[in-house]
């Protein structure tokens, strides 16, 4: 299995491809993702993996747009391309002046043909990213992670899961990054 490491940082890998912008890091290939195309061939790796990386990348929307079709073109069909990104309702989206771009899970839903089509059937009203960047991934997994201080409020028998669940959608700082796995839907 091929694995890519996308803006690795200091966060290097054994078994991956490290890849990154920063020379100081040395990485394996030094690639500015914002710049594209990629020096890096279709169909090239099963797992890519971006950790706090896309929050940073694309501020305006034809940088973001390009930025995912080279994620999708270089991803092998069936191939998982896994995202960590801070939750933009926790200080670490906010603190950080480099970042251009919130997500929630709904955002990776509207890179889905399927979900596009199931929408523009019943004319919803959502932009349809798949088919207008020309990409199609499937959410494997998608995964909410708390704040420790909430965690340890669950452990401690302070609150329920489901109360720290429904506090996640109506309170800041509650969640503190989102884990998306994606699948690439390609034609062999």
């Amino acid at each position: 299995m091929r694995k890519l490491n996308l803006g690795c940082g200091f966060d290097k890998r054994d078994g991956f491809v490290n890849a990154d912008n920063f020379a100081e890091c040395a990485p394996d290939i030094h690639i500015d993702i914002e710049q594209t195309p990629w020096p890096l061939a279709d169909s090239s790796f099963d797992y890519i993996l971006m950790k706090h990386v896309l929050e940073h990348v694309g501020a305006d929307f034809s940088t973001f747009d390009r930025v995912m079709r080279e994620l999708y073109r270089v991803i092998a069909p069936g191939g998982i391309i896994e995202i960590h990104v801070p939750h933009f309702r926790h200080d670490t989206w906010w603190s950080d002046p480099t970042h251009v771009r919130a997500f929630t899970p709904l955002t990776f839903r509207m890179m889905s043909k399927k979900q596009n089509d199931e929408w523009i059937a019943k004319r919803a009203n959502y932009t349809m990213l798949a088919h207008l960047m020309q990409v199609d991934f499937e959410i494997e997994q998608a995964v909410q992670v708390y704040d420790p201080l909430w965690s340890r409020k669950v452990q401690a028998g302070e609150l329920t899961q489901d109360q720290l669940r429904a506090m996640a959608d109506q309170q800041w700082g509650v969640v503190k990054e989102l884990q998306v796995k994606l699948k690439a839907v390609k034609a062999v």
